[in-house]
């Protein structure tokens, strides 16, 4: 049999014209070569090179037989390197599920980076509600989720990716609106007005949460709108809303935002990446890997366990 090794030998004394030349530059004794392609030429029963004092030229037999060799030479290099790359996840595919805007913020600016560094990674993006990004993470259609909040659902690990401010969005002809920092008992009595999809669900708990005390229960209207259109309403006067950081990124005619604070802070709303404890995929590794390393984050190997979902500790 033939061996891949051999083949080498084979080339580098085709490409050298001499035997003795292609062992130096393979870092071989001359012999050894001598023998190995002598090994090839016993196995096909035909002479491959002239050989000479002047060197080894490839004979009629041997052109033809070398071009094979190039081919299947670089055909098992090109394989083995697709391998190694699908193994450590530089190629392959990852379908990232999301429940917020990607139009700007941390996920719009991961996602790019993690494609420009891995260009041979496709990647694909899915915009649902929660339901259906849990659903997509049970049934391995989506390699990962990002939602806000926390999650607890059987098979799922976690780990928190980022966070980002909670602003209010006012009308700009508002009472609040000439106000550089707004707390939340600034906000009580106000008519809010959230998308159904998004962070509104997440934000609807925390108005409740926070406004809780004031006396006064919120009035809040979900409804089943993108975040242009309910910021569209807004302008008109008649609600506000509060939304994460990333609408900041664009200009809405009628629109002021304001960082909420309380305890003499910003008001923070964390996301988190979630993904099916089975799913094996390199690539998400290693998009788990650079989240890590872009917000310095705790590493994900060895996280405890519970309830069928991992939470990683929260830097």
């Amino acid at each position: 049999m033939i061996e891949l090794k051999q083949l080498r030998y084979l080339l580098a004394a085709a490409d050298a014209g001499s035997f003795s030349r292609a062992a130096r530059l393979l870092n071989i004794k001359q012999a050894t070569l001598s023998r190995q392609i002598g090994h090839i030429e016993k196995r096909l029963g035909m002479h491959l090179f002239d050989r000479s004092l002047r060197g080894a030229k490839l004979t009629e037999h041997g052109e033809f037989y070398i071009r094979s060799v190039e081919r299947l030479v670089t055909e098992f290099d090109e394989l083995n390197s697709w391998v190694r790359a699908t193994c450590c996840g530089t190629t392959g595919h990852l379908t990232v599920g999301f429940h917020t805007s990607f139009s700007a913020g941390n996920l719009r600016a991961t996602v790019t980076e993690f494609g420009d560094k891995h260009p041979d990674v496709k990647m694909r993006g899915v915009e649902r509600e929660r339901k259906r990004l849990l659903g997509g993470l049970e049934n391995r259609t989506l390699d990962l989720a990002v939602m806000a909040g926390e999650i607890f659902y059987a098979g799922l690990r976690a780990r928190p990716f980022w966070s980002e401010r909670i602003l209010v969005a006012l009308p700009e002809q508002h009472d609040l609106a000439v106000r550089e920092r707004i707390t939340w008992p600034d906000l009580a009595g106000e008519h809010f007005l959230l998308a159904a999809h998004e962070t509104g669900p997440e934000n609807a708990q925390i108005l409740y949460g926070k406004l809780a005390n004031s006396g006064v229960r919120p009035t809040i209207d979900v409804e089943e709108i993108c975040r242009d259109s309910l910021l569209s309403v807004v302008s008109l006067g008649k609600h506000i809303s509060i939304v994460t950081e990333t609408a900041v990124g664009f200009h809405y005619p009628g629109i002021i935002f304001r960082e909420i604070h309380e305890n003499g802070g910003q008001v923070w709303l964390g996301f988190s990446g979630y993904w099916h404890e089975e799913n094996d995929n390199p690539v998400l590794k290693r998009f788990l890997d650079f989240v890590e390393a872009r917000y310095s984050l705790p590493p994900v190997n060895g996280c405890p366990r519970s309830r069928g979902f991992t939470r990683d500790a929260q830097t």
